[in-house]
């Protein structure tokens, strides 16, 4: 099952958001329409019944006779007679109104949206407001204002005193009120202007649809008292208003209100010349009663608003990774120094028709980020109107959890472009509700949809900016190249923009994959400068001022606080300076680092500087060896006891170790809570390392290393056999136990962790800050990395393995948290790699092979609904699993509550997964070479992306105009092919989901497409009766093979490419020469689709059988896949040519594809299923 939901026919912003806030259905009787209602009052109320003007009891009266009979008696029953009973009821409901504002107060009813809070209370502030509206008329007589005396005020006092449980109740009960409360005032505005009016014909059609207004007031305003006077029980899950309870509500109001002006409109005809005048200033005071009722109202314009907010608040932001994020330290260039430099790049950035990307790349140490850090700050500061400005920023850092990642880049990206572009907001919000896991998908997708479609459609206002500059740090620390290659690939598209200029500001290491990545980029998009290779006068010239500066600095703080024992002035003296530059060149890393060594003010300056000399002439040293020897070796210079050294080392190891390998930084409340060792301790022994960590003076802010070379230097093979080096794999050990520890303890996973309200509430539902008091920082931490830590812990998992005892106590656990956290989607992948580090010695494992197995199948089988409502993972998720299901028998058991469930399947079904999202038949799947992706083509126009391990959708790939028909990776992976109804072939990017060319030259349906094995000819069949040869690099035609009688369906290249197959309606496959385009044989044989050649090039399989060839052909195998062997006939999974498997009729496939042991399908609903055989 896909969790992606498939978005219907467009939906209002208000309907949007009364999906967003998850109302909850009730049964009710469906309400009249508009129309009818209409109908009833004109065929109720003819002109000979209003030939006098309606009492208050006539229009009630009338008004009731249009409502069902039960909706007559609820209303009878709570409609108040006397003046003193609606006063009183009146003060009560205001009173429960006030009590209501109370509780959303008390119990935290708000949502956080895009940083900021709206609470609950605002809808009952509107409340308060028409209660107090009704209560300010007073005593009144019952003919001067019917609605007063007609509402079911003591109906109303009983919905407003009710207790509500949970947030989307209260929300759909203020709602609810509110609006009616307005409609009933706009109600009365129209029967005070009524009162002015003539009797005549076209009175009477206008009282006639007031009084289906009142009507419909009325019964909307009976069925919540329904509702609320069912079972306790039942009202306690049950909304008093459903979502399009609201929304019809309004909906017909607004068009009764519309209605009801064009008849009032339509009195004018019937007034004397000279009461015309009079007329027209009462219609005036109208609209001004009714633009002030709608101005207290104002709901959708307060919907649309508030629900971009919630939209925007979908939008996921890496903590840490943007310009100036709280707990970021970093300095910024001397002003003395870099100057030639940072003129470029400021030149460069203010050239309205320059080069969009500036390449700065240098080696570790050269102090890039400085550089970023510095021009991020510059465009901060350019005052009210800039020609340049920062657009958005994201500083890339390994080992920080998502800001070792590009999968939340572009999120964030846009995440500081809404604050910089006006009306960008409201379409982002549109592409979040329309795909909510829009986040999730490959790049490409994410690029499109949530960068350059949106950037292409908003209007620009001619007073904005005219260039947006993007600040990308660090790009080398993005942990995966294939991620590295996405961005490079991207980001040039946005010079494709005219609206806005945009540009890139780069730093990196000068690694292959980035150095790769910019020789495929066009030179006129880009330019580079090496930081390494600037030359070393300057180098040293700006290295000489930042030292003389900071020892300046250094000098004057000692003698501030050392009054006794002052530096000298021109302390440490021109020569000293000198020898440290010559020293650090060409790395700013290590001046930085000796200078916060030698500042700190806990030691000697002078004492501090004489060590660091030392170390930098003993021996051939690197520098980095010569910058963090010295401080390492400082540690153990004051212990009193030679014997605590090795304590010391020891906690060194376990504290520091522990910083340097941690997924995410923590800070030291949090390393304290993991590690289990009091915050002072930490405190205490990283005291002496201010100058190789940022050490924050609280204990929530992280701490982190202030450059990666401090990590990678402890970490070294060299450092091993000295007391301060770190095991890595040991250290990951430690952290493995350590996060197990926390989530087995006392406060650690159980169900219901969060104390959930009942089984089916939604984690939409849920406020974070209850989710945050639940589960902790380092909670959720150990939730999400403890896999990761065992990955690189270098061992092998066994039956006997604390992590099969942790799995088995608590799996169901470990699921309900990472979907509290959002992280639902990340379980499948965390099993895989379990799976992969089990033991494969004999019976070591076999349990916990099944275990991980059956988990496997319970999570794919559960992931929706897993993600929907956690603790459905208890019930549902549970009773719904197969007999045997080891999770179902080992971690979980039946609620109390369900007393009968159904009996469900032995064991689970070789159905693995169906993938849901296309909206029309699928015509092909595909594997990608590697087996990581599965690709769909269907007749919704599209081709999407699956990840062949999750099941999750990847992207969707848009742009042909008809039906897809037919799909190939190349056999490197690089290109997909599609073959379209439209007449032509698409080739796209698979890791972008960019289309890379169009092919065109068919005159008809193109059915299939191949890649030949080496990937340099692209075949193509077609209805036209041809096959066409294309250059898959150039996108040229080659040649057209022509020779078929009828529509040609099938197409394969031999495994050496020296033949080519075609199979087509005429009843006949004709193998080519691919090079000269002769047909070599033409068999007749029956109508066939599928077809592929056996090794050795003597047989073609089919889904009907296998045809040899007269005159077995010579080839030169290499690199068939076993999977050649296997077909689909009608109703059989074939091997060699042996029915193996029957599918039913439900499984029946419209395309298949193998890859090993795992069968795909495509089917006429939409949905690709996988099968997964006990052998390859």
């Amino acid at each position: 099952m896909n969790d992606v939901p498939v978005p219907s026919t467009k939906r209002s912003l208000r309907q949007r958001l009364f999906k967003t806030l998850g109302f909850r259905s009730r049964a009710s009787s469906p309400s009249p329409s508009p129309s009818t209602i209409q109908s009833q009052g004109h065929r109720r109320h003819s002109p000979a019944f209003l030939s006098s003007r309606a009492s208050s009891r006539d229009l009630l009266d009338h008004a009731l006779k249009q409502l069902s009979d039960r909706d007559r008696a609820t209303l009878r029953d709570h409609i108040l007679s006397t003046s003193s009973d609606i006063t009183l009821a009146l003060e009560q409901a205001l009173a429960g109104a006030e009590k209501q504002q109370r509780c959303c107060i008390e119990k935290r009813w708000t949502f956080t949206i895009a940083g900021r809070t709206v609470t609950l209370k605002d809808e009952a502030d509107k409340v308060v407001h028409w209660l107090n509206r009704f209560k300010g008329v007073g005593d009144i007589v019952a003919n001067v204002d019917p609605v007063h005396v007609g509402l079911p005020w003591a109906g109303i006092r009983l919905l407003l005193e009710a207790s509500v449980s949970e947030a989307n109740q209260m929300n759909s009960l203020l709602l609810g009120c509110e609006t009616a409360l307005y409609m009933a005032n706009r109600l009365r505005a129209y029967i005070d202007f009524s009162h002015s009016l003539p009797i005549s014909l076209t009175y009477s059609n206008f009282e006639a649809v007031l009084i289906s207004l009142y009507s419909r007031i009325l019964q909307f305003l009976s069925r919540a008292i329904q509702i609320y006077q069912t079972p306790t029980l039942k009202r306690a899950f049950t909304a008093v208003w459903k979502a399009s309870d609201i929304q019809d509500f309004e909906k017909e109001c607004d068009q009764l209100g519309m209605r009801a002006e064009i008849e009032a409109s339509n009195c004018d005809r019937t007034l004397r010349a000279q009461d015309r005048e009079g007329y027209v200033q009462m219609k005036q005071d109208l609209q001004m009663v009714l633009k002030e009722l709608e101005k207290h109202h104002k709901l959708q314009e307060a919907l649309d608003r508030i629900e971009i907010k919630i939209d925007l608040d979908k939008l996921p932001c890496v903590k840490g990774a943007i310009f100036d994020s709280y707990g970021a330290v970093h300095a910024t260039c001397h002003p003395a120094t870099r100057v030639d430099l940072l003129g470029q790049i400021q030149d460069w950035a203010r050239q309205p028709h320059g080069k969009s990307i500036f390449w700065l790349n240098g080696m570790a140490g050269t102090g890039k980020s400085t550089i970023s850090w510095t021009v991020a700050k510059w465009l901060t500061n350019q005052g009210p109107f800039p020609l340049v400005n920062l657009g958005a920023s994201f500083f890339f850092k390994r080992g920080e959890g998502d800001r070792g990642s590009a999968s939340q880049f572009f999120p964030t990206i846009v995440h500081q472009l809404l604050s910089k572009i006006p009306g960008l907001d409201a379409l982002i919000a549109e592409v979040i509700d329309s795909d909510p896991w829009i986040c999730d998908k490959a790049l490409g997708e994410q690029f499109d949809k949530l960068i350059y479609q949106p950037l292409e459609k908003v209007k620009i206002p001619a007073t904005a900016c005219s260039t947006l500059l993007v600040v990308v740090d660090a790009l080398d620390e993005c942990e995966k190249e294939s991620e590295i290659r996405a961005l490079l690939q991207l980001w040039p598209r946005l010079s494709q923009i005219k609206s806005i200029c945009f540009r890139l500001f780069l730093t990196s290491r000068p690694d292959l994959p980035i150095r790769l990545g910019f020789k495929g980029m066009s030179t006129d998009a880009h330019q580079d400068m090496i930081l390494h290779e600037v030359p070393r006068t300057i180098i040293q010239h700006d290295i000489s001022v930042f030292l003389k500066d900071a020892f300046s600095k250094i000098r004057e703080d000692y003698n501030n606080v050392s009054s006794l024992d002052t530096l000298d002035q021109d302390w440490p003296g021109d020569q000293v300076l000198q020898g440290l530059a010559d020293k650090a060149v060409p790395l700013f890393i290590v001046a930085a680092t000796v200078c916060r060594f030698v500042g700190d003010l806990n030691w000697d300056p002078r004492e501090r500087l004489q060590t660091i000399m030392r170390f930098q002439v003993i021996g051939q040293r690197s520098q980095m060896e010569q910058i963090y020897l010295p401080v390492l070796k400082q540690m153990s210079a004051t212990l009193s006891e030679p014997s605590d050294e090795q304590k010391l080392y020891q906690d060194f190891r376990m504290i520091v170790g522990a910083i340097i390998t941690l997924a995410e930084p923590f800070s030291i409340q949090s390393l304290a809570a993991v590690l289990n060792v009091r915050p002072a301790m930490i405190e205490l022994r990283l005291s002496s390392l201010h100058s190789v960590l940022q050490i924050p003076t609280d204990l929530e802010t992280p701490i982190r290393a202030f450059h990666l070379s401090f990590s990678e230097f402890l970490l070294s093979e060299k450092l091993r056999s000295q007391p301060f080096g770190v095991d890595g794999p040991a250290t990951h050990r430690m952290l493995l136990t350590k996060c197990l520890e926390l989530l087995s303890g006392p406060k650690g996973l159980r169900e219901n962790i969060c104390d959930l309200k009942y089984p089916g509430q939604p984690r939409q539902e849920i406020v974070s800050t209850v989710i945050k008091e639940h589960l902790l920082p380092p909670f959720q931490y150990a939730c999400r990395y403890w896999v990761h830590h065992l990955q690189h812990s270098m061992i092998q998992i066994h039956d006997d393995h604390e992590v099969c005892l942790f799995l088995q106590r608590h799996f169901l656990h470990w699921l309900e948290a990472l979907s509290l956290m959002n992280k639902i989607g990340e379980i499948i992948g965390y099993v895989v790699a379990l799976q992969s580090l089990v033991s494969r010695k004999l019976n070591d494992s076999t349990f916990l092979s099944s275990f991980l197995e059956d988990a496997r199948r319970f999570v794919l089988a559960n992931r929706y609904i897993a993600d929907l409502a956690p603790l459905q993972i208890y019930s549902s998720a549970t009773i719904f699993a197969p007999q045997t299901s080891i999770v179902r028998n080992i971690c979980g058991h039946i609620p109390a509550w369900i007393r009968r469930y159904p009996i469900t399947p032995a064991t689970w079904g070789q159905d693995v997964q169906t993938l849901e999202g296309h909206t029309s038949v699928v015509t092909a799947v595909v594997f990608s070479p590697d087996g990581s992706l599965l690709a769909s083509a269907s007749d919704d126009q599209t081709v999407k992306l699956w990840n062949a391990t999750t099941g999750q959708e990847v992207q969707t790939l848009e742009g042909h105009t008809v039906g897809v028909r037919g799909v190939a990776f190349s056999p490197d992976g690089s290109l997909l092919a599609s073959a379209s109804d439209d007449q032509t072939v698409k080739l796209w990017n698979p890791t972008t989901g960019q289309e890379v060319q169009t092919l065109e030259g068919h005159t008809d349906w193109v059915d299939v497409v191949a890649f030949s094995p080496d990937g340099s000819l692209l075949a193509s069949a077609a209805e036209d009766q041809t096959v066409k040869l294309w250059n898959s690099t150039t996108g040229q035609e080659v040649q057209t093979l022509e020779g078929h009688t009828d529509g040609v369906k099938g197409v394969a290249f031999s495994p050496d490419g020296s033949l080519l197959a075609s199979a087509s309606d005429d009843q006949t496959v004709k193998i080519w020469n691919p090079t000269t385009g002769q047909v070599i044989q033409s068999i007749e044989y029956l109508t066939v689709y599928n077809i592929s050649f056996t090794i050795d090039n003597k047989t073609l399989l089919t889904e009907r059988g296998s045809i040899t060839f007269e005159r077995p052909i010579s080839a030169t195998a290499s690199g068939i896949n076993a999977n050649k062997t296997h077909v689909l006939n009608d109703v059989w999974i074939q091997q060699d040519g042996y029915n193996i498997l029957w599918l039913p009729h439900q499984y029946r496939a419209c395309s298949s594809a193998f890859l090993d042991n795992t069968f795909a399908t495509g089917r006429r609903s939409g949905q690709v299923s996988f099968i997964q055989l006990a052998y390859s």
